[in-house]
């Protein structure tokens, strides 16, 4: 049976897709304020307990600020990752867009 609608992607409804395109971008967005929130807290947590007051023998105070410069690199690696995916992992191909008169 021919579709009647000349709706593309296999039946898909425009609508369809767009919420699929954004249903995509909001799971990227949502990965990536994730990592920028809690990548740099476990770092800091992870440093500071496991790693510099077991092996090391560092002051508490000297452990903390180990561990906030440890932090601080992850959260710019995070960013870093964003920037990156936003100015070159952007879409695969280039879409053309008609002029809707």
């Amino acid at each position: 049976m021919a579709n009647k609608k000349g709706n593309n992607a296999g039946g898909r409804t425009q609508q369809q897709i767009n919420d699929s395109k954004d249903y995509s971008a909001f799971k990227v967005v949502f990965f990536y304020c994730s990592l920028i929130v809690f990548l740099p807290v476990a770092t800091f947590f992870l440093l500071k307990s496991t790693v510099l007051e077991r092996f090391f023998t560092m002051s508490e105070v000297t452990t903390n600020i180990y561990s906030a410069v440890g932090a601080v690199v992850a959260l710019h690696l995070a960013l870093g990752l964003y920037i990156y995916k936003a100015y070159f992992g952007g879409s695969q191909h280039t879409e053309s867009y008609k002029k809707i008169d």
